[in-house]
């Protein structure tokens, strides 16, 4: 994944981890080593988390830019969602969105959202 690529993934990933208007330790320890990873600052990320978390148009914007391959996204994606042991309904409204974008089928991302979910309650 180019490096252009990966900071779009740490954007929607950003956008997933504040789904449901908070990020939570464990949430913002793995965007945290996304950001290491892609080689964005600690400011940077904080500006992103924060818009992420006040600003619906950022996510939107994610919605229409991320160009990410699908399966190496979606499994990012996917991760950060499970990261605090539960993927509720914003978060996985939010998944949706990114897998149509994505073009993910519906069939595969409903099957991959099940797994998560199953993952992430064995982890709470």
């Amino acid at each position: 994944m180019s490096g252009m690529i990966q900071v779009e993934v740490l954007r929607a990933a950003c956008c997933v981890a504040a789904a449901d208007g908070q990020t939570t330790e464990a949430e913002r320890d793995l965007l945290n080593k996304l950001a290491k990873q892609t080689g964005v600052g600690r400011a940077s990320l904080e500006a992103m988390v924060s818009r992420a978390c006040e600003d619906e148009g950022f996510c939107n914007e994610q919605f229409r830019v991320l160009k990410a391959e699908p399966k190496e996204a979606m499994s990012i994606l996917l991760e950060v969602a499970m990261s605090d042991g539960v993927i509720d309904a914003s978060e996985a409204s939010i998944l949706q969105v990114f897998a149509d974008k994505l073009d993910v089928p519906t069939d595969v991302f409903e099957l991959l959202l099940e797994k998560a979910k199953e993952i992430a309650a064995d982890r709470k």
